[in-house]
C-alpha cells in the first residue's frame, strides 16, 4: 500500500498512480519496501528483466502479466533505438548515460512506460473516464511526456513550461510532439510558477467527467521506473568486476526537483549498496543549503541558468525524504509544507538532520559549468551536457573518495550554445548550425532525435492562467479543425492507399442550441456531410448529443475534383464531435467511425494521420500503417476546369473485372511503399498502371488522356487521384507547372505544386 506524506491517506499502487497527489496535496510513498536478492547469478540480467524485478516490489496490485505488458510496450527498439542506458567508466568515476530514449533525456526511462501504467491502472479500478495529463516542466519532462502520451492516442496532455526558460531545442522538441490532444503552452514566469499553478489545478479540479493525472515525478508511476537504472548500473558493474561484493557506490545526481536522486534513495532501500548521495545544484542552490544547514529557504533570487532543467526553488520530491526524516510523521510534514507556503522556509530538527547524514550538496555557477564541460572533454575525451557538468564540477569540488557514479541526464546536443562555448568554438545565432559544428569538431554523432528537430518551425503558444484553466476544464467548446486533402487509390485500385497533401479545409465547431451550418452553399443541415459525420460519432458511441454550429473557415480544396474534399469533411466532423465530447475516444476508434461514413478508409486515414497511409479493414477494425515518402519527390495536383461527379465516375466502372487484372493490381500494390520510400519514378509509373480504375475513368476526364501523356513525357508518374478529374503527377523536377501547357484537350488546367502533409488533421 501507498501512504500520503501528509494525511495518511492509503491507496494501492494503481490508485496512487491514477491520483498523483493525495487529497491534501501530499505525495505517495510505499508503506514498506522489500529487498532484491543480489546473488551472484543475478548480475548481467537485461534491463527489461530488472525492470520487472523492481516493479514486482513497488506495484503491489499489478499482476505479472500486467507488468509484462507495460514493460514490453515501453522498453522496445522503437523508443530505444540502440540501447536503454550506457555506462562509461574512467577509473574511480563513471557516467550513467540516460539519454538514449526518444527525447534524449533521463525522463524517457520513466515516461515511455507511464501511459501504460495509467491505462492498466484505469482498467484495474474500473475507471472509464477520459484522462488528462497535466505537466509542469523546466525542460526535459515536457518533451518526454508529450512524446510518450502522443503515441498512445488515449490521453489528452497539457504541458506548461516557462516562456524563455528552456533551450531552443527543448522547446522545438515539445512543439514537435503536439497535435490535437497533446499541447505545450508557454507561461510567463519561471518553473516554480508553472509547478505551483499545476498543484493549484489539482487541488481544485471540478470536472467529474475527467480523470486528472500528472506525469511529473510527484506521481509514483513516474518515480518508480527511475529506480530501475540504478539497479541496472549496479548489476552491470558487478558483472564486469568493477565493483566487488559489499563494495559501496556513491552517486552524484544533478537535480532541481529532487526526483532522480530520490529514486536513487529508493534503489538503496531495495538493496543497492549506495554509500553517499551527492546532490548537485546550479546557482539556484536551495538544496545545497538544505543539506548543509537543515534549512529550506526559497526566499532568494531566482536565476535562469545554462542548466535550465534545474532552475527550481521548490523541490517537490524533497517532501518524500523529509517525511522519512520525520519518522513518517505526516502532521510534522504538513507543518513544514504549510510553513514553506506561508513564509517560504522551514527548518529541520537536529534529529531529523541526522537522518540525512548520507546526503551532501554542492553547486556550480554558470561559468564553472562551462569550464566543467571543457575539462571533461579535454581530460576524458567525453562530451557531457550542462546538467551532467554541474554534477561533474560538484564531484571534483567535494573531492569525493570511492567509486562514484555521475548520473548523466541529457544529450549534450540539447544544449548547443553552452557546449559550443565550453569547446571554444565560434558562437552563432542558430542552434542548428552549432549542433553541426559540435559534431564536426568532436566526431560525436548527432542523435536521430535531434536530427528530426533541427528544421522544425512550430511557433510558441503563450497562454494565460485563465486560458489554461478553461482548456483543462474543457470550458472552451469552440474549436477550429484543419484537414489536408487526400488523394486515394494512387493507381493501386484497391482502396488501400492514400496520400495527404498540403491543401487544407478548415471548419469551426461551437456548441449551439440547435444544429446550424453557416456559410455553406446549402443551409440545410441534413445535407451537410460534416454534420452527418459529426452526428455519426454520437450515434455509434451512444453519447448524449451536443447541438453544434459549423462554419467554413478557409477552404482551399476544390470540390468534385478527386482531392478528397468529402473525406476532409468526414474527418473534420468526427474530430469536431470528439472535441465536444472532451476528446473521449482514441484515434483508432475515431478512424473506424470515419471509415464507416466514407465506406472505406483509404481517403480518411491519410487526411486524419497525414503522409502516405496504407490501410485495410479486418473484422470491422481499420488497420493502418504510415509509410515513408522520399523527400526528393515533388507532387503536383493537375486540376481541370471541367468537373466530374463521383456518381458518374463510379457508374463507369464495370461490375466485374478479370482475375488477371485483379492479380495484376494486387502484385503491383506490393511495390507501392518501396517506390515512395526510394523515390523511384520508373517504379512508380509501373505502380500507377492501374487496370481497375484508370482505363475507365481517364477517358471521361476531358483532356485527361492527352494531359497524362504530356506529364509522362516530362518525367512524371501519373495517376487519376480518386473519383474526380484531378491527376496526380509525381516527379523529381521542380517547376513542372512552367513546363506544361495550360490548355489541353480544350480544357483549362491548373497545375498546383504541393508537398506531403505529414501531420494530418489538427485542432487550432
Amino acid at each position: 500500500m501507498y501512504i500520503s506524506t501528509r494525511s495518511g491517506e492509503r491507496l494501492t499502487a494503481s490508485q496512487a498512480i491514477l491520483k498523483g497527489l493525495s487529497s491534501d496535496g501530499g505525495l505517495f510513498l510505499p508503506e514498506s519496501i522489500s529487498k532484491l536478492n543480489f546473488t551472484n547469478d543475478y548480475f548481467g540480467r537485461s534491463y527489461r528483466q530488472i525492470a520487472k524485478d523492481v516493479f514486482n516490489i513497488f506495484l503491489d496490485d499489478f499482476t505479472s502479466e500486467e507488468i509484462d505488458f507495460c514493460i514490453s510496450s515501453a522498453y522496445d527498439r522503437v523508443n530505444f533505438r540502440e540501447k536503454f542506458v550506457g555506462i562509461k567508466t574512467f577509473n574511480e568515476l563513471s557516467f550513467l548515460e540516460l539519454y538514449h530514449g526518444p527525447t534524449l533525456a533521463f525522463k524517457d526511462m520513466a515516461l515511455t512506460i507511464l501511459p501504460f501504467l495509467i491505462d492498466v491502472s484505469k482498467k484495474k479500478n474500473g475507471v472509464d473516464k477520459k484522462s488528462l495529463i497535466l505537466v509542469a516542466t523546466s525542460g526535459d519532462t515536457g518533451g518526454a511526456a508529450l512524446s510518450s502520451f502522443i503515441k498512445s492516442g488515449k490521453f489528452d496532455t497539457v504541458v506548461l513550461y516557462p516562456d524563455g526558460g528552456v533551450s531552443e531545442i527543448q522547446e522545438k522538441q515539445m512543439l514537435y510532439y503536439t497535435d490535437d490532444r497533446t499541447k505545450a503552452f508557454a507561461v510567463k514566469g519561471n518553473f516554480d510558477d508553472c509547478q505551483t499553478f499545476v498543484k493549484e489545478i489539482f487541488s481544485s479540479y471540478e470536472n467529474e467527467d475527467v480523470l486528472l493525472s500528472s506525469a511529473n515525478s510527484i506521481n509514483i508511476g513516474r518515480l518508480i521506473p527511475q529506480v530501475i537504472y540504478y539497479v541496472y548500473a549496479y548489476s552491470e558493474m558487478r558483472k564486469s568486476g568493477y565493483l566487488k561484493e559489499g563494495e559501496a557506490l556513491n552517486v552524484c545526481v544533478p537535480t532541481g526537483n529532487f526526483g532522480d536522486i530520490f529514486a536513487g534513495y529508493l534503489a538503496k532501500e531495495i538493496g543497492v549498496p549506495i554509500g553517499k548521495f551527492i546532490c548537485a545544484s546550479n546557482k539556484n542552490n536551495v538544496l545545497t543549503e538544505f543539506f548543509e544547514k537543515g534549512v529550506y529557504d526559497k526566499n532568494r533570487e531566482f536565476f535562469k541558468s545554462n542548466s535550465p532543467a534545474m532552475d527550481i526553488l521548490v523541490s517537490s520530491n524533497l517532501e518524500r525524504l523529509v517525511y522519512l526524516a520525520c519518522g513518517r510523521n505526516g502532521d510534522k510534514v504538513t507543518e513544514y509544507m504549510n510553513s514553506l507556503k506561508t513564509t517560504g522556509r522551514y527548518e529541520l530538527s537536529s534529529k531529523e538532520r541526522e537522518f540525512l547524514k548520507d546526503f551532501s550538496g554542492g553547486y556550480s555557477t554558470e561559468e564553472e559549468t562551462v569550464k566543467a564541460i571543457g575539462k571533461c572533454y579535454k581530460e576524458l575525451s567525453y562530451l557531457i551536457d550542462p546538467h551532467t557538468a554541474v554534477a561533474y564540477d560538484v564531484y571534483n569540488k567535494l573531492n569525493v573518495s570511492g567509486k562514484t557514479l555521475i548520473v548523466s541526464t541529457a544529450s549534450p546536443y540539447k544544449f548547443p550554445f553552452t557546449v559550443t562555448k565550453a569547446l571554444g568554438l565560434e558562437e552563432k545565432a542558430s542552434e542548428v548550425e552549432l549542433i553541426k559544428d559540435i559534431s564536426n569538431y568532436t566526431k560525436v554523432e548527432i542523435p536521430f532525435g535531434i536530427k528530426k528537430l533541427m528544421y522544425s518551425k512550430k511557433p510558441t503558444i503563450i497562454k494565460t492562467k485563465d486560458e489554461i484553466r478553461d482548456i483543462v476544464n474543457y470550458k472552451d467548446l469552440k474549436v477550429e479543425v484543419s484537414v489536408p486533402c487526400s488523394t486515394a487509390n494512387l493507381g493501386v485500385g484497391l482502396d488501400g492507399a492514400g496520400l495527404a497533401l498540403t491543401l487544407y479545409n478548415s471548419f469551426t465547431f461551437e456548441s449551439s442550441k440547435k444544429d446550424e451550418v453557416v456559410g455553406f452553399g446549402s443551409g440545410n443541415p441534413d445535407n451537410n456531410l460534416i454534420l452527418k459525420a459529426y452526428r455519426k460519432l454520437f450515434e455509434v458511441s451512444k453519447k448524449k448529443y451536443i447541438p453544434v454550429k459549423i462554419s467554413p473557415k478557409k477552404c482551399s480544396i476544390p470540390t468534385s475534383s478527386g482531392l478528397g474534399s468529402s473525406a476532409t469533411c468526414i474527418v473534420a466532423g468526427v474530430i469536431g464531435a470528439n472535441y465536444m465530447l472532451k476528446n473521449s475516444f482514441d484515434k483508432d476508434y475515431l478512424l473506424s467511425v470515419m471509415a464507416s461514413v466514407e465506406g472505406h478508409p483509404d481517403n480518411v486515414a491519410p487526411a486524419y494521420f497525414g503522409g502516405l497511409t496504407l490501410t485495410y479493414q479486418k473484422d470491422g477494425k481499420v488497420v493502418y500503417h504510415k509509410a515513408e515518402v522520399n523527400k526528393k519527390l515533388k507532387f503536383y495536383a493537375v486540376i481541370p476546369s471541367a468537373e466530374l461527379s463521383t456518381k458518374v465516375s463510379r457508374a463507369i466502372l464495370p461490375e466485374t473485372v478479370s482475375i488477371k487484372d485483379a492479380v495484376y493490381n494486387v502484385t503491383r500494390a506490393l511495390s507501392l511503399s518501396y517506390a515512395f520510400e526510394k523515390g523511384d519514378i520508373d517504379l512508380l509509373k509501373d505502380v500507377f498502371d492501374d487496370k481497375l480504375h484508370q482505363p475507365y475513368r481517364l477517358p471521361i476526364i476531358e483532356g485527361g488522356v492527352e494531359m497524362k501523356k504530356i506529364l509522362e513525357e516530362n518525367g512524371s508518374a501519373v495517376a487519376v487521384s480518386g473519383a474526380g478529374p484531378t491527376l496526380l503527377a509525381i516527379t523529381t523536377k521542380d517547376g513542372l507547372e512552367k513546363l506544361i501547357p495550360k490548355v489541353v484537350g480544350g480544357v483549362k488546367w491548373k497545375i498546383k505544386p504541393l508537398k506531403v502533409c505529414d501531420k494530418g488533421a489538427i485542432l487550432k
